[in-house]
């Protein structure tokens, strides 16, 4: 997948109104190619964060091309899909979509910066908390937290260092579907 551009300046923009014709590409201008990447890193997340109980299923469009002139109401769904993606993840902190009649180059790159975010707290999350047995949801302020691993066989205590503040992911339980145990 194409990587996400969150840090898109003024003169990006300028550069690309005076180089309209360029062969190279332009950061500054926002158009087709931007919109799939989009739409593609969404997908992407929400296929990721299905593996936490996400239930939400997201409308897409990944083939836009360079005849499609987006609608205020196609904007507004890519923003609702971020901010729904965003809401699942509410512990993270990130930037806030501003719902109006425009997208410029700050917007375009608040809605890639809230999914850099969002992958980059999926893999935080997965390299420090992801073990090979089953644990119960804790929730601790430590740094380090000492799980109680329980095999019916033995108990041992194991030492995890984490980077965040709790020990599992905490998620907005309206898009969580619960399973009973048989």
């Amino acid at each position: 997948m194409d990587k996400l551009i969150f840090d898109r300046l003024s003169s990006d923009v300028d550069y690309a109104l005076n180089n309209a014709k360029s062969d190279v590409f332009l950061k500054g201008a926002y158009n087709y190619t931007d919109l799939n990447r989009v739409e593609q890193w969404c997908e992407y997340l929400q296929n990721r964060l299905k593996n936490y109980g996400f239930n939400q299923e997201l409308i897409f469009k990944k083939d836009w091309n360079l005849r499609d002139y987006p609608t205020r109401t196609q904007i507004d769904r890519i923003r609702n899909n971020i901010d729904i993606l965003k809401d699942f993840c509410y512990a993270l902190l990130t930037e806030t979509i501003i719902y109006d009649n425009t997208i410029d180059y700050k917007k375009a790159n608040v809605f890639e910066k809230i999914l850099y975010d969002i992958y980059e707290h999926l893999n935080i999350f997965t390299r420090n908390v992801n073990l090979q047995y089953r644990i119960g949801a804790i929730v601790t302020r430590k740094k380090n937290t000492f799980l109680t691993i329980n095999t019916d066989v033995w108990v041992k205590k194991k030492d995890i260092n984490l980077n965040y503040n709790f020990a599992i992911m905490q998620v907005n339980r309206k898009y969580v579907t619960l399973k009973g145990s048989s």
